[in-house]
């Protein structure tokens, strides 16, 4: 996963369990990692409940470099 673009939770949670199975890590270690119940971080990793945060943090302790961008708006502009 050398750069992936995600613009929703189902998407952010299918690279949290990517990355987080490249380390060859399970859900316990990483949530023991982060600061968070396995339980929490299955959750993010479905794409259900979860902070932002926690899917950051997530992504970080598996090593990546996390960037945060505004999602593309589809209006065109004319001047």
């Amino acid at each position: 996963m050398d750069q992936t673009q995600v613009t929703d939770p189902a998407e952010l949670g299918l690279a949290i369990r990517q990355a987080r199975g490249q380390r060859g890590w399970d859900q316990a270690t990483l949530a023991e990692r982060i600061g968070v119940t396995r339980s929490t971080l299955a959750k993010v990793e479905r794409g259900h409940a979860g902070s932002v945060a926690t899917a950051l943090r997530a992504l970080s302790e598996c090593g990546y470099a996390v960037t945060v961008a505004p999602k593309p708006d589809d209006t065109a502009v004319h001047p």
